[in-house]
């Protein structure tokens, strides 16, 4: 599954998807159309049920998490919380903007120690800074016990598709992941 918000992304999503597809991937994508859809369901627990659905799981952090807020949180951030739930083999990869964000939040000392509000607008959720410390496990204060935390830079989609590049084309060792992953490994 390809977990990512849309607007302003369709075209990179319009290069991952068939990149995953040739390397032989099913892949799972709302904007790819590839997701099931029940119509007695919402939006977010399609998208949810897609999760549970998937085997791998790459979530691309961007700044704007979506239009998809249900219950205080956006469909994207759900999916990525529910794909580490469960477990999943994910990969991640965050927008420079968003560790950039996330420094320039966390160096703003106020006076008064009031926190810092910052408005819904179009370019940018604070969010996506949340999403991006749960991704990375920052809540784990040993910061050597922290695995699956990996979660490199992007600012441009030749970066995206070298990272797909490097993680998916090799079906012999995600193969073994999945193994790995599911108990089957006789080494």
């Amino acid at each position: 599954m390809v977990s990512s918000s849309v607007y302003g992304f369709e075209n990179e999503l319009d290069q991952i998807c068939p990149i995953l597809e040739a390397y032989g991937y099913e892949v799972l994508n709302s904007h790819y159309n590839t997701i099931k859809v029940n119509p007695n369901l919402s939006n977010k627990e399609n998208c949810l049920r897609a999760v549970e659905e998937c085997d791998l799981f790459l979530g691309i952090i961007r700044p704007f998490c979506g239009t998809g807020e249900i219950g205080n949180e956006y469909i994207t951030i759900s999916e990525m919380k529910k794909a580490i739930e469960l477990g999943k083999l994910y990969w991640f990869l965050a927008h420079g903007n968003v560790t950039f964000a996330r420094i320039l939040l966390r160096n703003i000392e106020l006076k008064s120690g009031d926190e810092i509000i910052i408005k819904k607008n179009k370019h940018f959720h604070k969010e996506s800074v949340e999403i991006y410390d749960y991704v990375t496990k920052n809540h784990i204060q040993d910061v050597g016990s922290r695995k699956g935390n990996w979660v490199p830079n992007f600012y441009d989609i030749a970066q995206v598709m070298k990272y797909i590049q490097t993680q998916f084309i090799d079906k012999e060792n995600i193969n073994q992941l999945i193994n790995q992953q599911n108990g089957n490994n006789h080494y």
